[in-house]
């Protein structure tokens, strides 16, 4: 307190009456409080310390796990952007029409080998759209690949098998 008050008279923003004044309020006011009293108001200030470093540990730990949760969703997300650029398969152009319908009606289909038109029946694959919105060009994509795909590009698939419900989350 003294410090603040030398500083105040060297700006002249305190008489050296008022310093005197307020140095002896200072004294009057612990000599009131007794040493316990001070040991209390001592103790009270080092809790609302803690209190306080303790909630800014808090909020650092928050924003910690928010950039954290960030981190690993930028990984996922760029881990289905490579599903989506390696892992689908092109049909074959087989001999066997496979339609399937679309979300608005449309009836596309693809030209299935044999072999892929067996996998498609049993549950194997989703179709993905490898093109934009409006493009019919399409890709089969296993069905775990597909869910992990759909939570962050559910636009890019165009087909779900019927007995098959995609897992979110």
């Amino acid at each position: 307190m003294s410090n603040l008050r030398d500083q105040l008279q060297k700006a002249n923003l305190l008489s050296k009456k008022d310093a005197k004044r307020l140095a002896h309020e200072e004294r009057v006011q612990r000599s009131e409080a007794g040493r316990e009293g001070l040991e209390a108001a001592q103790r009270a200030r080092q809790q609302e310390l803690e209190r306080k470093l303790a909630a800014e540990r808090a909020q650092q730990r928050s924003q910690q796990a928010q950039v954290e949760a960030e981190r690993r969703a930028a990984e996922e997300r760029a881990a289905c952007e490579q599903i989506l650029a390696q892992d689908v398969i092109r049909p074959g152009q087989g001999r066997v029409r496979f339609v399937f319908q679309l979300p608005d009606g449309q009836l596309p289909w693809l030209e299935l080998t044999e072999l892929e038109y067996k996998r498609m029946l049993s549950s194997e694959f989703a179709i993905v759209r490898l093109g934009g919105p409006h493009t019919h060009d399409y890709g089969l994509l296993a069905l775990p690949s597909a869910r992990r795909v759909a939570r962050y590009f559910p636009e890019k698939i165009a087909w779900w098998p019927p007995a098959v419900q995609p897992h979110h989350g």
